[in-house]
């Protein structure tokens, strides 16, 4: 089971470190983003990014609170979250580790 409580902390703290993360906007515009990709990596277990992105989007937007960013601006954050729990480490996610192989 994820720990909403832990992942939220997670994000709150390591958000500023991300490549996503405008300076100008604070955590909690990006905080649904995040929640999003966690409840996404619980709904849609084993699947790729792409292939769940669109009813992700529309989680998002169902789910979109007040002054939420618009979805071309939460996705990276979406992603990344998704990503963390997915253990899904792409090529180019530096911070954690590199994917090796043929």
């Amino acid at each position: 089971m994820i720990d909403l409580a832990k992942e939220e902390i997670y994000w709150r703290e390591q958000h500023s470190k991300q490549p996503h993360a405008r300076k100008q906007v604070p955590f909690e515009r990006y905080a649904p983003a995040y929640r999003t990709g966690v409840d996404a990596a619980h709904k849609y277990p084993g699947k790729d990014f792409l292939e769940i992105e669109d009813d992700v989007a529309l989680d998002y937007q169902r789910h979109r609170i007040g002054a939420a960013l618009p979805w071309d601006h939460a996705k990276h954050a979406v992603h990344a979250a998704w990503a963390k729990l997915s253990h899904d480490i792409g090529p180019r996610d530096f911070g954690r580790g590199i994917r090796g192989g043929f």
